[in-house]
C-alpha cells in the first residue's frame, strides 16, 4: 500500500516518540512509538514508556480524547500479535476499530515478523509500510540481535591518546579525555541494559560504572565483572551505589560482597559468548563494555562486538602507556578492520564511532 508524504510526517513523529523510551525500555522489549490520528487530527499518542508496562499503542489508546474507531494508527514497528505480559497489540487495535496501520519496521522476533501485519489484514484493516531504517535502526539494534544472535548488541567504550593508549604504564588513566567526553559516555551507559568490565579494571580504577547524570535519573544498569577467580574487593565502590551486580566467576568461587555470582562451569576462563546469552536471557538488550586491554581484545577477537565508541583527546602517551587491546598480532593478515560510523567533536576530542 502506498505511503504518502503526510503518512510519512506522522511515522516520523512516531518515532520520535519511540525515542522517549530510549532510556526507560532497555530490556526485554523494544521502544515503539504510537501516533492515532482521525480526520487529518492527532487524537492520541503513545509510546513503550517502562520494561512491563503498556505498550505503545495500548498508551495510545488509552489516551485517545475521543473514539479510536476510523482512526489511523502510526507506529513505529510492526505490532505485537501474541499475548505475553500484555495483551496483543494487534487484538487492541482490531477491538478499537482501527481502520489503517502505517508501520516504520518490521519486528524481528521469531513470534512477530510478519505475522502482526498479518494479522491485521486478516482482521481486514489496511497496511501500509515504509521502511525508514535511517530512523529505526538505531532505536532498537538489541532486539533485532538477540532474535537473530541470542545475545545483545555491544558497544565497546574506550578512552584514547593520539597514539592508541588508554593508561599510563602504572595504570593512570585519569582523565585522559574532558567533561564533554566524560559526560556523554553518561548517555550510553543509560540506554544501556547492562555495564561489562575486568576485575583489573575494578582493581586498579575502581569504578562505580554507575549513571550520575540527572538527566538519566531513573536509568540503573546491572553492572557486570568478568572475575574468574573472585578477586573484586568487597569494599569496591561498585558497591557503594544501589542497583544489582553481577561477578562471573569460575565454579566455587565464595559470595562477594552482596553480588550476584554467575559460575561457568566451562575451563578457568570466562566464556564470554556464554555470558552474553545468559545476559540475552534475562532480556538485555543493549550492553556497554568499560573494561581494560585484556578483556577488550577478548571481544574484539571473537567477534563479540557491534561498535566500538572510542573517545580520542589530543595528546600523546608515549610507547611504554598501556593500548587499547592487548591484540599481540604479529602478520598483517591478522588485524582486525574497521568501519567509521561516525566522528564527532566533544569539546577538545574527538569521538569515533565504528563498526565491524
Amino acid at each position: 500500500m502506498t505511503v504518502s508524504v503526510v503518512d510519512r510526517l506522522y511515522l516520523r513523529s512516531a518515532i520520535e516518540l519511540a525515542e522517549k523510551g530510549l532510556f526507560s525500555v532497555t530490556t526485554n522489549n523494544p521502544r515503539v512509538g504510537c501516533l492515532l490520528v482521525k480526520n487529518s487530527r492527532i487524537i492520541g499518542r503513545g509510546w513503550h514508556r517502562e520494561d512491563g508496562g503498556p505498550h505503545a499503542e495500548i498508551d495510545a489508546l488509552s489516551n485517545a480524547v475521543e473514539d479510536p474507531s476510523g482512526s489511523t494508527a502510526y507506529i513505529s514497528l510492526e505490532p505485537c500479535c501474541w499475548e505475553g505480559r500484555t495483551r496483543a497489540c494487534t487484538t487492541a487495535l482490531i477491538k478499537a476499530g482501527i481502520v489503517r496501520v502505517v508501520i516504520a519496521a518490521r519486528d524481528p522476533h521469531p513470534r512477530v515478523s510478519g505475522e502482526g501485519v498479518g494479522a491485521l489484514l486478516d482482521a481486514g484493516i489496511e497496511v501500509a509500510e515504509d521502511y525508514l531504517s535511517a530512523e529505526t535502526d538505531g532505536l532498537n539494534p538489541g532486539p533485532r540481535m538477540r532474535a537473530e544472535n541470542n545475545r545483545p548488541f555491544v558497544r565497546i567504550k574506550t578512552a584514547i591518546s593520539m597514539d592508541g593508549r588508554t593508561a599510563m604504564a602504572d595504570g593512570q588513566s585519569r582523565w585522559i579525555t574532558g567533561d564533554e567526553a566524560r559526560a556523554d559516555v553518561q548517555y550510553w551507559r543509560a540506554r544501556s541494559a547492562a555495564i561489562i568490565t575486568g576485575v583489573g579494571t575494578v582493581i586498579a580504577d575502581d569504578p562505580k560504572l554507575n549513571v550520575r547524570d540527572q538527566r538519566f535519573s531513573n536509568a540503573e544498569p546491572l553492572r557486570v565483572v568478568v572475575d574468574t577467580r573472585g578477586r573484586t574487593p568487597p569494599e569496591a565502590a561498585l558497591f557503594e551505589e544501589q542497583g544489582q551486580i553481577v561477578i562471573a566467576c569460575a565454579k566455587g568461587v565464595g559470595s562477594i560482597n552482596r553480588a550476584e555470582m554467575w559460575e561457568q562451569q566451562n575451563g578457568p576462563l570466562i566464556d564470554l559468548a556464554m555470558l552474553l546469552e545468559t545476559l540475552s536471557d534475562r532480556g538485555c538488550n543493549e550492553v556497554l563494555v568499560e573494561a581494560g586491554a585484556t578483556l577488550n581484545a577478548s571481544f574484539f577477537q571473537q567477534g563479540l562486538w557491534d561498535e566500538a565508541i572510542v573517545y580520542m583527546a589530543p595528546c600523546l602517551m608515549g610507547d611504554t602507556a598501556r593500548p587499547l587491546a592487548s591484540l599481540g598480532f604479529d602478520d598483517m593478515d591478522e588485524t582486525i578492520s574497521t568501519s567509521v560510523k561516525s566522528i564527532e567533536t566533544l569539546g577538545p576530542d574527538l569521538r569515533i564511532i565504528l563498526t565491524p
